[in-house]
């Protein structure tokens, strides 16, 4: 299909999209950047939190899924600036992802900095598809 379409999709920069982003997951929650408060936020504490693989490696897939459609859009639109990539990585929060994250706490009565931690680390996922475009098609590496 993406032939019938004339895109050359960029796989290696997906996938180096998704795996900085999921990172950049590792980086953000970890107790002296954000975990303590996203911790403290909800609650929760170390002893808490049970460490398993599971949430890892469903974390990494779904931000292959994001970095797959990102790609996509970035190569169906033809977003080939700087500017433009980081205005679609803020576009895509402000109307995929911020909302439905602030719903589901209206509702379930998640707390409002545990949301304001994961709703932010989601944008600077989006950022770093954006930097890693940019650095992949403008040959910055």
């Amino acid at each position: 299909m993406l032939a019938a379409l004339n895109i050359d999709f960029p796989y290696v920069t997906t996938f180096i999209s998704a795996l900085l982003a999921f990172a950049l997951g590792m980086i953000w929650y970890h107790p002296k950047v954000m975990g303590k408060t996203w911790m403290e936020a909800r609650g929760k504490n170390m002893s808490d939190m049970k460490t398993t693989s599971f949430p890892f490696v469903l974390t990494f897939l779904l931000w292959m899924l994001a970095a797959v459609f990102y790609s996509f859009m970035v190569q169906f639109h033809s977003i080939n600036t700087p500017p433009g990539l980081f205005c679609l990585s803020s576009l895509l929060w402000v109307a995929f992802a911020m909302p439905p994250t602030v719903m589901g706490a209206l509702y379930t009565g998640y707390p409002f900095q545990a949301v304001a931690v994961d709703s932010a680390y989601q944008l600077a996922g989006y950022y770093v598809f954006a930097i890693v475009q940019v650095a992949m098609n403008y040959n910055y590496v």
